[in-house]
């Protein structure tokens, strides 16, 4: 299975913004459906793309 291209808007959308909450309302979708994506992208590639915390979420190594 490949990474989607909305999987990868999300990835994007988040490592631009820095923010989960400012992805979703960039694309268009709700936080939590926002995280199924990322969630996705992650499973689908083996890796952990971001540290998420309460100050947002920070790219990792890999992301």
């Amino acid at each position: 299975m490949s990474v989607t291209l909305r999987q990868m808007r999300a990835v994007v959308a988040v490592a631009r913004s820095g923010s989960l909450g400012r992805a979703a309302a960039l694309l268009h979708l709700s936080q939590p459906a926002l995280t199924v994506q990322l969630r996705e992208a992650e499973a689908t590639l083996g890796l952990r793309l971001f540290d998420r915390g309460a100050r947002g979420a920070e790219p990792t190594a890999a992301g």
